[in-house]
């Protein structure tokens, strides 16, 4: 019987034919017979830089050492009863043992391999941990994991924008395996699998991943569908690359996977200084020539550089580091981690649809001009011309849930008890805030008294008169007014900045709120 072991094995890209396409930065590699070739970097073990720079040589270093083991097992086996030699029917797979995975080269793997091997094993109850992405707007990473096997509505997934990239189940196939799978580009199990029955084994795992029992109970999985078309991908990123030369507010860059941020020092993407964050101008400033390929950003590398004793904890290529949405022939696109995702068409449309049918509040809203340097300075000048309508609540924030907690009621109250929320366009994650923003001030409003006598007792302080006491909180109505250059009454918003706006609405709609938008326009802009 095969030794137990933990697993992390990554399905290799079909048009990498050889390992030399596949693997890198090694020092030595060892055949095995009718299995594949393992790779192996070298371990070196050292003293910790801290224990030296820090203790100022008063620690005993004499036992303390630490090293990186690595290796990478590479297996070609068929998919039918060919030969493995026969391109056509063979796939490769990576097994990687340790920090291994640092000695795939970059793209070369395939992507929701594990995800599809692991939600064709499992039922759609059996759910115990997910990673999703929210692309409605910030492109917030969360994970979150349950006690005991769950459905996916208990993670409390929106299906339409939210992109699962790593989940964790219980299997529902002992011939296959037992226990837990994780993973979304990886697959990790503990399974009875060592070199003697690896071959087998991953002929196993291929069958299920070209399964489609999946979509029975996980159809949702492919709303957002990960792009493989060259043509367009090329497409796509010179698009990207016009963007980020026009400092678009739409693309920018960030860590593409959860980290332990208490372990990292620093980033470096420009010679030795090391950087808090990823900046996407710092990065593209610290190219030597115009970044004019997106080729250029594949071949920089970020580097994430330990807390611990300045060494390297991994790195990503920059393209990796991207994120963003892109609109391209009347369809949606949305990078992430350097992926290009479409969204489905008929989502889209809905989300068009519904979004061309929102009210339009009937607010007369002054234009934005060049005495407005801030959308603060622009509501306190609109409530100073409406002195007996309006009232600014803007970044007067009441007190509320302990500690040092505090929540905005909105910028702007009007004496119809309309709850206006003030944002110049600036990409779709500053909407997102403002959107969630808005939705957790009403909320608190409708259903918690608390919270209302607070509020009250703020907006008397500032009203002219009574009139603007919130008694009724059926008469409460949120009003959105989005600072743009357009003149159309109705807000010029990019796709997934209406996405994230279509679920605040449904959000306040459900509680009975009022839900209106409308556009101010910018007068230093206006086209």
């Amino acid at each position: 019987m095969a030794n137990k072991n933990k697993l992390s094995i990554y399905m290799i890209r079909d048009e990498f034919m050889t390992n030399e396409d596949v693997v890198d930065n090694y020092d030595s590699y060892t055949e095995i017979e009718d299995v594949g070739t393992v790779y192996v970097k070298n371990s070196h073990t050292a003293t910790p830089e801290w224990a030296v720079s820090f203790f100022n040589e008063q620690l005993n270093t004499n036992n303390l050492f630490s090293a990186n083991a690595r290796a990478v097992a590479i297996v070609r086996i068929s998919t039918d009863n060919t030969e493995t030699d026969d391109p056509e029917h063979t796939k490769t797979f990576a097994i990687v043992m340790g920090y291994g995975k640092n000695m795939l080269k970059d793209n070369v793997i395939e992507e929701r391999f594990g995800l599809k091997v692991i939600l064709n094993t499992i039922k759609q109850d059996s759910l115990r941990r997910i990673n999703k992405i929210n692309i409605g707007g910030n492109q917030k990473l969360s994970s979150e994991q349950l006690p005991l096997k769950s459905g996916i509505s208990d993670f409390g997934l929106d299906i339409n924008r939210d992109l699962v990239s790593n989940i964790a189940g219980v299997s529902d196939d002992d011939q296959y395996v037992t226990g837990i799978l994780a993973g979304g580009d990886i697959l990790s199990l503990t399974a009875e699998v060592d070199i003697s029955n690896i071959v087998d084994f991953l002929k196993k795992t291929y069958r299920k991943y070209k399964l489609t029992t999946y979509t029975r109970n996980f159809a949702w999985i492919d709303q957002i569908q990960d792009v493989k078309d060259t043509r367009l991908i090329e497409l796509l990123d010179a698009k990207l690359i016009e963007a980020v030369n026009i400092e678009s507010q739409d693309i920018w860059m960030a860590v593409p996977e959860l980290i332990e941020w208490s372990e990292v020092k620093g980033f470096k993407y420009a010679g030795s200084q090391i950087h808090d964050d990823i900046d996407i101008e710092k990065v593209r400033g610290s190219f030597r020539e115009p970044l004019i390929r997106f080729d250029q950003l594949k071949g920089k590398k970020i580097t994430v550089i330990s807390a611990l004793d300045d060494s390297q904890l991994r790195s990503w290529a920059a393209s990796k580091c991207l994120f963003g949405e892109i609109m391209l022939n009347n369809k949606a696109y949305c990078i992430n981690s350097g992926k290009w995702y479409c969204i489905n068409t008929d989502f889209v449309q809905q989300v068009n649809n519904d979004y061309s049918r929102t009210k339009i509040s009937p607010i007369v809203f002054d234009e934005f001009n060049a005495n407005h340097d801030s959308e603060h300075a622009y509501s306190k000048s609109f409530t100073d011309n409406h002195i007996d309508q309006y009232i600014l609540m803007d970044a007067d924030n009441i007190a509320y849930g302990g500690g040092h907690s505090s929540i905005e009621l909105c910028d702007i109250l009007s004496e119809q008890k309309e709850m206006i929320h003030i944002k110049p366009y600036s990409g779709s994650s500053t909407l997102s805030h403002l959107f969630s923003q808005a939705a957790v001030s009403a909320e608190l409003v409708l259903s918690d008294n608390a919270f209302l006598i607070k509020a009250n007792e703020r907006i008397l302080q500032k009203a002219p008169n009574l009139n603007f006491e919130i008694i009724d909180r059926r008469k409460i109505k949120v009003v959105f007014g989005i600072i743009t250059k357009y003149q159309e009454p109705l807000p010029r918003l990019p796709f997934f900045s209406m996405v994230s706006f279509r679920y605040t609405k449904r959000r306040l709609e459900a509680f009975g709120f009022d839900v209106s938008i409308k556009n101010i326009l910018n007068v230093k802009d206006a086209s």
